[in-house]
């Protein structure tokens, strides 16, 4: 008898662009898809019927600021509802910021993703504050998440890069910082 698959998610509604949906079984091995078909022979070591629900790969959320994430109304509410408002709101907000504060909202808002079906994330981080507070925290959030989640994080000088004396230093300490923290912890295939 064949080893049973890790995972055998039974009964998935599967959306074709030229044809009409299929209901497959669809087994899964260390993490990657192995088998999509009909009524799949081989147990699994855990089966889930999943009653015809649609099963799609996952969603992709391209642009969002993890750092400020969760911060509606502190420390006021952007009464213009411009982004030019919340800009400076933010600016106020940020000097605020502390590592757990930056981690426990992202983290926060990664769960809500998830539960969505998000599972691809690219955040920006703000580097125009002297303590790159947001990028520490985001950049410990990437590896705390690696798990179940693909976080990839970009520098963003939101001043700026010529918006003061030393964000352009900043942004190259931020770029440092990421090249540092993913040689430690290299994103494999």
């Amino acid at each position: 008898m064949t080893q049973p698959y890790q995972l055998l998610l039974r009964h998935c509604r599967l959306l074709h662009l030229a044809q009409p949906p299929q209901m497959v079984d669809i087994a899964i091995d260390n993490g990657k898809i192995v088998a999509i078909a009909p009524n799949l022979e081989h147990l699994g070591q855990t089966e889930l019927d999943v009653h015809g629900q649609v099963v799609s790969p996952p969603f992709v959320e391209s642009h969002i600021h993890l750092d400020s994430a969760q911060t509606a109304g502190e420390p006021r509410w952007n009464q213009s509802g411009t982004l030019f408002e919340g800009i400076e709101i933010w600016r106020d907000r940020k000097q605020s910021l502390t590592l757990e504060d930056v981690k426990q909202r992202a983290i926060a808002m990664l769960r809500q993703q998830a539960a969505q079906g998000v599972l691809f994330v690219r955040s920006h981080a703000d580097v125009s504050e002297k303590t790159l507070t947001a990028l520490h925290g985001l950049l410990e959030v990437r590896d705390a998440v690696k798990d179940w989640m693909t976080l990839q994080v970009v520098a963003f000088p939101q001043d700026g890069i010529y918006g003061s004396p030393t964000n352009e230093a900043l942004i190259e300490e931020a770029l440092v910082l990421g090249q540092m923290r993913s040689a430690a912890f290299p994103i494999t295939n």
